[in-house]
């Protein structure tokens, strides 16, 4: 079954959104009951000056039509989401048809049974009706119009019987003028809902590329932070995450502990198995410290040549000595042959006092290459002349 839509309501542009949109504003039977209750005080006068049999029959035709109107929406918003636009547009053109007959018929009725004050004001009422399907309904146009065909039309057969023959042309003229209206106020609503299309494509554009800009940001930054062989921070990132961890530290009252790891004889390790065992060498050392120190208050970073640093907020120089050995150990243990093994200097800062601390840790690590390197060596053991059990070869 082809989607009717479109047809009856001259709106082939419309996406779904849109469409659903201007049936819930078709469907609307609000504004039909102002129409109904400025007929129903034209009821009321001609009950009043005696014609009440034709009041009360046009207040029932009244009644019915306010019903059909409700009972119609009340069907459309239980079921607008099961059925298809389609069938819901022919539902609305019957609804349509259906109500027209009603005020055209009430019309024409209190036109016959006004005295002649009130009949100026049933004309009045008439006119008013048709505006308002007019501007209320231009979406439907095929509907719409057949509504105000069947309004202006039993209004002129009630001024024919009265005789009054010259406002016919007035008539038709005044059709022809809705028409005019209807088509116009369509296209222009179609372009603006085109205009609305046009807006959100560009809007969910412009959302993509930010979201693809950000991504792209975030690889650049990553990027700029990082060390390209090994993956791990590179010294920029090492700088920033002092300066991070530091402030962090002081604010908190936590101790802020910074590993340096040299890998042994890499020179050496380099001239006798070549550059490329050396980049594998560098990768398998990044690899066990981002095993090992992968905390959330730790960072790995690369921090120049055969060097890596390690910053361990909240870590005291216990706790730091113990990460060391740990690194030192997994380095030696894992590695892949030749044998690799690392020293590793440890200093700790109290309260974010880290302005020593790099030139701490470098002390230690020249301290435990000193002591024959593949140990642990501390920043408050390089004044002690004996060197602790924990650091001995």
């Amino acid at each position: 079954m082809p989607d009717r839509f479109s047809i009856l309501l001259g709106a082939d542009a419309l996406d779904a959104r849109q469409k659903r949109e201007v049936l819930d504003e078709l469907f609307d039977y609000r504004p039909y009951l102002l129409a109904s209750a400025a007929m129903g005080l034209v009821v009321l006068q001609v009950f009043l000056s005696g014609s009440r049999r034709e009041a009360l029959i046009s207040a029932v035709l009244v009644a019915l039509g306010v019903m059909l109107r409700v009972l119609v929406d009340k069907a459309y918003r239980s079921r607008r989401a099961v059925e298809s636009d389609g069938r819901h547009a022919v539902g609305f053109a019957a609804t349509c048809l259906g109500v027209a007959l009603l005020w055209g018929v009430t019309g024409a009725i209190l036109y016959r049974a006004a005295d002649d004050n009130m009949r100026l004001a049933v004309l009045a009422l008439g006119c008013v009706l048709v505006q308002a399907v007019t501007f209320r309904s231009y979406m439907a146009p095929g509907p719409t119009m057949a509504q105000v065909v069947i309004l202006i039309a039993f209004h002129a057969a009630a001024i024919v019987y009265d005789g009054l023959y010259v406002l016919i042309p007035v008539c038709i003229v005044y059709t022809i003028f809705q028409g005019i209206c209807i088509v116009a106020l369509g296209k222009v609503r179609i372009r603006q809902m085109a205009a609305e299309r046009e807006t959100r494509r560009l809007l969910d554009e412009l959302q993509f590329i930010n979201a693809e800009l950000t991504r792209t940001n975030l690889r650049l930054a990553d990027t700029a932070l990082s060390d390209p062989l090994t993956g791990v921070g590179n010294r920029r990132r090492f700088e920033e995450a002092l300066a991070t961890m530091g402030r962090a530290a002081a604010r908190q009252g936590r101790p802020l502990s910074l590993l340096l790891i040299d890998v042994d004889h890499f020179k050496l390790f380099n001239d006798e198995h070549g550059h490329v065992a050396g980049d594998q060498a560098l990768r398998h050392v990044a690899e066990r410290l981002k095993e090992i120190a992968c905390g959330p208050d730790q960072v790995v970073t690369r921090f120049g040549g055969e060097e890596f640093a390690v910053l361990a907020c909240g870590a005291d120089e216990l706790a730091a000595r113990a990460l060391a050995d740990r690194i030192r150990g997994s380095v030696g243990h894992a590695a892949p042959a030749p044998v690799l093994t690392v020293s590793i200097g440890v200093a700790t800062a109290n309260g974010g006092a880290t302005a020593e601390l790099v030139g701490a840790a470098d002390r230690a690590l020249y301290a435990a290459k000193r002591g024959g390197r593949n140990r642990v060596f501390c920043d408050g053991d390089t004044d002690d002349p004996k060197m602790p059990e924990t650091i001995r070869p």
